[in-house]
């Protein structure tokens, strides 16, 4: 049983950390889409 949850544990991040790189790779691909965010992050500021 432990090394299941250990198994799907890392299987969990190793996905999520797939979805974070494609994400940013998207975000690359549309470069408005950068400027756009960083232009509300400073406004927050």
């Amino acid at each position: 049983m432990r090394d299941i949850r250990r198994l799907s544990a890392r299987l969990l991040s190793w996905v999520a950390a797939a979805v974070l790189l494609a994400t940013v790779f998207g975000a690359y691909l549309s470069p408005h889409l950068v400027v756009d965010l960083a232009s509300r992050v400073w406004a927050c500021l």
